[in-house]
């Protein structure tokens, strides 16, 4: 669908009602608007900085998609691949210290459905490793929207690698 401008109205073909002698033309044809002064419109060409700060926008999207995703969101347990949130693993951790606690020396790691049975030593020692792995992948990823932030040009942006400097995800 075309647009078209006339001083400052800026409207589709389907919006313009055109006025000719004493009569209103409520579907004007390209060419009758064209007759009346109006002219396609251009959107005008965004400049440097307007397309640096879309490029800074986007490559930050880019990055937190990368941090939600299981390229980051991923560890493994006997050999399943498990994410926990934050609010699961403080749930957790709560569980298998009570656990402790009151003597208990196994416990279990539900996911999906199915059950991972742990020491609770190591389900307690798990879930001190997987907060610090969370916390390094948060820091890493921050420090990437700081850097992408600072960034002067588009073609610096373009080639910003933004998956660098996590760390290795972890097997239990």
């Amino acid at each position: 669908m075309k647009i078209f401008q006339k001083d400052s109205q800026i409207k589709s073909l389907n919006r313009i009602v055109l006025i000719k002698d004493d009569m209103q033309i409520l579907n004007p044809t390209e060419e009758m608007v064209l007759e009346d002064g109006w002219v396609e419109f251009k959107a005008p060409e965004p400049t440097t900085e307007e397309l640096l700060v879309r490029a800074k926008k986007d490559k930050i999207r880019e990055i937190e998609d990368y941090d939600s995703s299981s390229h980051i969101n991923e560890f493994y347990v006997q050999g399943a691949s498990i994410w926990l949130d934050k609010a699961t693993r403080a749930g957790l951790k709560l569980r298998f210290e009570a656990e402790k606690e009151s003597g208990k020396t196994d416990t279990a790691l539900w996911y999906n459905g199915v059950q991972y049975p742990l020491t609770v030593e190591t389900a307690i020692d798990m879930l001190l490793k997987v907060e610090l792995y969370a916390s390094e992948c948060y820091d890493n990823t921050q420090r990437h929207i700081v850097a992408v932030s600072a960034l002067e040009t588009v073609d610096d942006l373009a080639a910003y690698d933004y998956t660098a400097g996590y760390p290795e995800k972890l097997n239990f």
